[in-house]
C-alpha cells in the first residue's frame, strides 16, 4: 500500500511541479461527506492444506465517513461487512456438499484520488473516475456443517485493499457511484471481489484555517 500513496503523492506533484492546475470541481474541496454502498462479493479461493472451499456468490454493505482534501484526494474510514454462504468442500479428489458461511466484519482507512479528466480534455458527461487504496483490520468468521461435522474458525488480522470506480451527480449534492474493490484480510486462502452501487452525500464546505 505504500507504493500506492507513493504513486499518488508523486502524481499530485508532477502536475503541480509542471505548472498544471487541477481542474476538477474545487467546490468539493474541504467538504466532508458520507456514503453507502450495496453490491455483490465474489470469494477467490486457493487449496490450503489440500482443501479447496467453493462459495456462492455473497453479498457486500458498507458505509463510510470521509473528507475531500485538495487536488482530488479524499481521506475516509469505513466500514464493510461480507456475507458468502459454502457451496462444497473439495479434497481427496472429491467434492462434497457443505452447509456454512464465510462472513467478515472490516474496518479500513481510505486514501482516494479523484482522477481530472478535464485536465485530460475528457469531460465525459459529469463523469468522475477515482483510485484508491486502504489499510485497516478485519473480524473473519467460518463456520459449517459437513457429514454430521461442525466446523467453525474465527481469526484477527490486518487487511488490506486497492479499489477503483466511477461517480456521477444525480441532484444537488448527491451523487451516484459504482466501485470495484479487491480486499486481502488475514486468511491467506481467500480474496475478496466486490462490484457494487451507492450513494454519496456532502455536507458543504469545511474552511481550514
Amino acid at each position: 500500500m505504500k507504493k500506492l500513496y507513493l504513486l499518488v503523492t508523486a502524481l499530485v506533484l508532477a502536475l503541480s511541479s509542471n505548472g498544471y492546475a487541477y481542474e476538477g470541481d474545487f467546490s468539493r474541496d474541504n467538504t466532508c461527506y458520507i456514503n453507502v454502498l450495496g453490491g455483490a462479493n465474489f470469494l477467490q479461493t486457493e487449496i490450503e492444506e489440500g482443501v479447496r472451499t467453493d462459495y456462492r456468490t455473497g453479498y457486500i454493505v458498507s458505509t463510510s465517513v470521509g473528507y475531500e482534501w485538495c487536488y482530488g484526494l479524499r481521506l475516509e474510514a469505513e466500514y464493510a461487512f461480507r456475507r458468502n454462504t459454502i457451496k462444497d468442500l473439495h479434497f481427496f479428489g472429491r467434492s462434497f456438499p457443505a452447509d456454512g458461511r464465510f462472513q467478515s466484519s472490516s474496518y479500513m482507512g481510505n486514501l482516494l484520488w479523484d482522477l481530472p479528466l478535464s485536465y485530460l480534455g475528457c469531460d465525459c458527461w459529469d463523469i468522475h473516475p477515482f483510485i484508491g487504496g486502504g489499510i485497516g483490520y478485519d473480524f473473519q468468521l467460518i463456520g459449517g456443517s459437513i457429514g454430521g461435522f461442525d466446523f467453525r474458525e474465527k481469526s484477527k488480522h490486518f487487511s488490506w485493499q486497492v479499489m477503483a470506480g466511477l461517480a456521477y451527480p444525480i441532484f444537488c449534492n448527491l451523487d451516484l457511484m459504482v466501485e470495484y474493490t479487491f480486499h486481502k484480510g488475514g486468511l491467506n486462502h481467500l480474496y475478496n471481489h466486490s462490484i457494487g452501487a451507492g450513494l454519496t452525500y456532502r455536507f458543504g464546505a469545511w474552511e481550514i484555517w
